[in-house]
């Protein structure tokens, strides 16, 4: 490199550097695609996304053609709890809703909002039964449809599934789910500590009758720093050697860009509600419920072996927070009799929205859905 390359270099690498820790927002580009919202109830709200006239979408430096035939079953993406909706449209080169549209879906996207420690007494009963049907019932309206698809990620696909389980008149024609676990106990190291926990802790509940639903929601409310922390510590060698990525590329303007749109999404999460965090150890961590093929919610019982609409379920090969083994298992307590599982590269955020995510789960699941959508491939 001569020696004004690097001068030039360096003048770069200062001036990100400064930037960067000044003007943070100038390098996250979150939420970019047009939207409109069509619903809401309390923090809970349903988007109907927008795709701007053009011939073609950069995927990844890519070019994807955009159709104009739109398919008539829409589809409604219902992102994970803890995590803000705009993961399915991080950047526009790395955009799912954007991906789906060029397809040729209309696409919806279920917002779980802002839940703070005021929220800390909503249940699994809230979202599942009364805010899930009603955002299938707007995107029904809205688009004029006999029956909607939905896309889930981590909790959002089990959130997903708990709610076709426990209304088996739901409109529902299609689920693909994004590393959603379904056997706790199956979840790698942090699965084997939960199934050492489950027997003696199904052993108090047995004998003493011991619950912690009578216990406050405010011991078990997850703020959003913590749950950060956590999620990072789930891979703390990875943290350290993708910030070193970042030192070496600093000059790299779209390095940057990249890095920090993509770091939001473990820097800003969002609180998790405590009596979901309550509910979640008992029924799920503890007496895995969800495997056993029902779970009760509220007054209702979900009976996943209701679910009869057809079924993807998509896991990460390399995910350490939700494995092969715990995601597969969806064939196993499912109705249905169309049902598919595949694997796909990535941990547990790059399966869905890795750099790897569009050519793989994007397309796995688009592929997939269109024929079942009324939809022809063009």
């Amino acid at each position: 490199m001569s020696r004004a390359a690097l001068l030039t270099s360096s003048f770069k690498a200062l001036r990100h550097a400064v930037e960067r820790r000044r003007h943070p927002q100038r390098f996250i580009l979150v939420d970019q695609t047009p939207w409109d919202e069509i619903y809401r109830d309390d923090i809970m709200a349903v988007r109907r996304y927008n795709l701007p006239a053009m011939d073609e979408i950069t995927v990844e430096g890519e070019p994807v053609t955009v159709t104009d035939a739109i398919a008539p079953t829409p589809l409604l993406l219902v992102p994970a709890l803890g995590i803000h909706s705009w993961t399915f449209d991080i950047m526009p080169d790395r955009s799912m809703v954007r991906y789906l549209m060029a397809r040729g879906f209309d696409v919806y996207l279920l917002d779980w909002g802002r839940p703070s420690l005021s929220e800390r007494p909503l249940t699994l009963d809230t979202y599942v039964n009364t805010w899930l049907p009603a955002a299938v019932e707007a995107v029904q309206r809205d688009a004029a449809a006999e029956q909607i698809s939905l896309v889930g990620y981590c909790m959002g696909g089990l959130l997903c599934m708990m709610y076709l389980g426990g209304h088996e008149d739901a409109p529902v024609k299609n689920l693909a789910t994004i590393a959603s676990p379904v056997d706790f106990h199956q979840s790698g190291a942090y699965g084997r500590l939960f199934s050492l926990v489950s027997i003696p802790a199904m052993k108090a509940h047995d004998w003493f009758s011991v619950r912690l639903e009578p216990l406050d929601a405010k011991l078990f409310h997850i703020p959003a720093n913590l749950l950060s922390l956590g999620f990072k510590m789930t891979n703390p060698a990875g943290v350290v050697a993708s910030y070193m990525d970042l030192v070496r590329n600093i000059s790299n303007r779209d390095y940057v860009t990249e890095y920090m749109t993509m770091g939001q999404w473990f820097n800003d999460m969002l609180d998790y509600p405590g009596a979901i965090v309550r509910e979640v150890i008992e029924k799920m961590v503890i007496s895995n419920d969800i495997a056993g093929g029902r779970i009760q919610l509220g007054k209702r019982t979900a009976r996943l072996a209701n679910i009869r609409c057809s079924v993807l379920a998509v896991a990460g090969s390399t995910d350490r927070i939700v494995t092969i083994r715990a995601a597969r298992d969806i064939l196993r307590v499912v109705g249905s009799r169309d049902k598919r599982f595949e694997v796909a590269p990535g941990g547990h955020a790059g399966v869905f929205a890795g750099s790897k995510a569009p050519t793989h789960t994007w397309r796995l699941i688009a592929d997939w859905l269109l024929p079942r959508s009324g939809a022809a491939e063009t």
